[in-house]
């Protein structure tokens, strides 16, 4: 395990907008849940082959699972596709709009990932390389599909690989009503690592309020003898962009998480 020390600009989260619709040339409907349909949005790269293997990367946006921040993960989704991933952001209920718990909003990026697991061939992507991103309490969702038993999908909702930034870890600080259940341990991350947990790169800032929860996360990976690396933003909260890929910022994290990955696949091989 290895720490890293960096530093990050501060930009408010939760002012970005909350886009009903992206987009993208390609959507696909993955489940009809509280009276709507559910969409992902697939990114391809130029030149996109149906007949390639491409490593790819699912999207869960931050909002503490109230507010819908659709576009907020567009910017670096793109930027993956430009490294030949095919990227993917998931509509998932917030609370705001349908009045879900996070047991809803757990099931819907459950099933998200697996309508695109089923669908790797359709999507032309390696049904072995695909990554959960997740920010704040999308980065829940990530961590989520990575620990959580899915009794409905079993392991086709298991991302191969984790990207948590300023993860939020809800069994620990909110109420059973917003939680959707009185049984906290079923909803934490933490608390349902074991060895078969998938690798995971944590970014957190420095001053966040939840870095301590991406410390527990990652010390429990290590306990567990898995793969995880914690890097930590000197001096940060819990807000950053995504958005600007002109921010070197945005590119410190893009190209963590890029190397992360590459010496992943290098791994499995």
């Amino acid at each position: 395990m290895k720490k890293l020390i960096l530093f990050f600009l501060f930009i408010p989260l939760l002012t970005f907008g909350q886009d009903d619709e992206l987009y993208s040339s390609d959507s696909f409907n993955y489940k009809k849940a509280s009276g709507r349909d559910l969409k992902l949005y697939m990114f391809k790269p130029e030149k996109w082959n149906s007949e390639m293997n491409y490593p790819s990367v699912v999207f869960y946006f931050g909002g503490g699972l109230t507010n819908r921040n659709l576009d907020q993960m567009e910017i670096i989704a793109k930027r993956f596709c430009s490294e030949g991933f095919v990227s993917f952001i998931v509509d998932y209920r917030v609370k705001s709009k349908e009045s879900v718990t996070a047991i809803e909003c757990i099931s819907d990026a459950q099933d998200s990932f697996t309508f695109i697991r089923k669908n790797a061939d359709l999507f032309g992507i390696n049904e072995n390389k695909i990554t959960a991103f997740g920010y704040s309490s999308g980065g829940y969702l990530s961590a989520a599909l990575g620990t959580l038993i899915d009794k409905k999908n079993n392991s086709l909702s298991r991302p191969n690989f984790m990207i948590l930034l300023a993860m939020g870890e809800p069994s620990k600080y909110r109420s059973f009503e917003w939680l959707g259940t009185k049984n906290f341990n079923s909803v934490s991350t933490i608390y349902n690592i074991d060895k078969n947990t998938p690798p995971s790169l944590l970014f957190v800032g420095e001053s966040d309020g939840l870095r301590k929860y991406s410390e527990e996360f990652n010390n429990k990976m290590v306990e567990n003898k898995n793969f995880s690396e914690l890097v930590l933003f000197k001096n940060k909260g819990h807000s950053f962009s995504m958005r600007d890929k002109k921010d070197k910022y945005f590119n410190l994290i893009f190209d963590k998480s890029l190397e992360f990955l590459n010496n992943q696949f290098l791994s499995s091989n």
